[in-house]
């Protein structure tokens, strides 16, 4: 039996279902597993160091606003259709399962074509337009967040805890962490990290306010790859365009305040670990109502942007005792686990 996992273009969609995916080989031995994403996303790399095959399947992302590409874009479907009934034929999989993303539609329609149970687990507070178009034949629906109102018409959804690669790993500590990236354990520290893609804003804020920052503190930088001409590092500042898993837990551990985007790959991570943390949501995105529905300190990236998220780092880091309070607060307000909440519903789906 074979298990085939779709997502890809960011790590948002990839990193629970990487967590999902280590709980399944280690339940179930037996079992074959593939994956189907985007030709270049950041996650082809990711997916094959777990020994995963990768397959890649054309973009083809409905435009959301008035373009040439609503002209291309129908094109660029079918051509995704074809590579996913032939991953279908490749793979033949028992069961297609997601976290959300556009790869997904033609990779589920082929596999609903051919009768294959197809899960999804629905990650942000707002359902994406991709997990919309695919709950009507999904065979089991989680959420990561509790909802009022089912989020999928004429659809059950279960919320579960959502999985998280972090989950029930020895975290090093804080003294060796710093070490790893040479810096001090007498000075806080400061992660700053814009998501698996990296953010230019929060990249801009911060340099452009460094100085001010590393007078009383230390900086571990992870601008995303290509968003920094060349890798950094002097006294108390630590930049990098990309960090694997193990130095991105090193980050974490280190780190006495995070500044992070509000993606759910980065909110799981961070209440997994409960760290104190500020959170820069993008723009009128989803992002800003997972901030809503989570008692979090956020900051927006309106005018002045990079002197008050400047302030509002330095205000924490004088205030020790409501720095601390904030990790915990959102570890109790968004439920992880290491996958194994979705792997267990997830097997009982084989046949």
């Amino acid at each position: 039996m074979t298990i085939l996992f779709v997502g890809g273009g960011t790590m948002g969609p990839v990193t629970p279902l990487i967590a999902v995916f280590r709980r399944m080989k280690g339940m179930r031995p037996d079992l074959q597993f593939a994956w189907a994403g985007t030709p270049d996303g950041p996650e082809r790399a990711v997916v094959e160091a777990e020994g995963i095959m990768f397959y890649a399947v054309p973009v083809a992302k409905l435009p959301r606003h008035p373009s040439f590409s609503w002209l291309t874009w129908p094109f660029s479907y079918l051509r995704a259709g074809a590579v996913a009934r032939s991953i279908m034929k490749k793979t033949n999989p028992s069961l297609v399962a997601s976290a959300g993303g556009f790869t997904a539609v033609p990779v589920m329609r082929a596999a609903r074509d051919q009768k294959i149970p197809c899960v999804i687990h629905q990650l942000d507070a707002e359902p994406g337009l991709s997990n919309k178009a695919v709950a009507q034949f999904a065979s089991k629906i989680t959420t990561s967040f509790a909802y009022d109102v089912p989020p999928f018409k004429n659809k059950e959804t279960e919320r579960v805890a959502t999985p998280t690669r972090f989950a029930g790993v020895t975290v090093p500590s804080r003294q060796d962490a710093a070490h790893a990236f040479g810096l001090l354990t007498e000075k806080p520290i400061i992660f700053i990290v814009g998501g698996g893609t990296g953010a230019v804003a929060i990249n801009e804020a911060i340099w452009k306010t460094k100085e001010d920052l590393i007078q009383g503190a230390q900086i571990i930088h992870a601008t995303g790859k290509g968003k920094a001409s060349v890798s950094v590092t002097e006294a108390g500042y630590v930049m990098r365009e990309f960090l694997d898993e193990k130095e991105i837990l090193n980050a974490y551990a280190a780190a006495d305040l995070v500044v992070s985007r509000a993606g759910i790959g980065g909110i799981s991570d961070l209440a997994c670990l409960s760290k104190p943390t500020i959170f820069v949501p993008i723009p009128k995105s989803h992002q800003e109502l997972n901030i809503a529905k989570l008692p979090c300190a956020f900051i927006d990236q309106g005018e002045g942007f990079s002197e008050r998220l400047r302030d509002r780092i330095l205000s924490f880091l004088r205030d020790k005792e409501a720095r601390e309070a904030l990790g915990p607060k959102l570890h109790a307000a968004f439920p992880t686990d290491d996958g194994t909440a979705l792997a267990e519903r997830w097997l009982k789906l084989l046949t």
